[in-house]
């Protein structure tokens, strides 16, 4: 009876370890330099839009430059980015700035993100998507993102 607890202790030990050491070594993904699609909800949703872009560019291992916009030319709603992200699993830690600006959305006025924030890519989604979703309002949800 001892035996069998010590052994299931064991095995649960060495699974718990096993999982850890997967999780920790998961395989970045592969980033793909030049023109990306990049997208905010408000300007996305609205008729006749389109996705903007970005370019990505390699400046060393697993780090990169981006810049890039989306616009609504008839509302002058925006969101632009600029800045370098290093790639580490499905995540991408962005240093730099990101600036939105939608008529309706924190009185009109530009809402600007600097400094470290990550994108992420979840599930079987092809593109990477702020986590501080929060606009400057404090109210407002944007949904910033990057496709692969």
């Amino acid at each position: 009876m001892k035996k069998t607890i010590y052994l299931s202790f064991l095995l649960a030990i060495i699974l718990q370890a096993k999982a850890q050491t997967k999780s920790a070594t998961a395989p970045t993904l592969q980033v793909r330099t030049g023109q990306h699609a990049f997208t905010i909800q408000w300007i996305t949703f609205e008729k006749g839009n389109k996705p903007g872009t970005v370019m990505i560019r390699s400046i060393g291992d697993n780090e990169f430059s981006i810049e890039g916009e989306q616009r609504d030319k008839l509302k002058n709603n925006y969101v632009t980015i600029k800045g370098t992200f290093l790639a580490k699993g499905k995540e991408l830690k962005f240093n730099g700035k990101i600036v939105s600006q939608v008529s309706y959305i924190n009185e009109g006025k530009p809402c600007e993100s600097t400094g470290l924030v990550i994108f992420k890519a979840s599930g079987k989604r092809k593109y990477w998507r702020l986590q501080q979703m929060l606009n400057c309002d404090g109210s407002s949800t944007d949904y910033i993102d990057i496709f692969f």
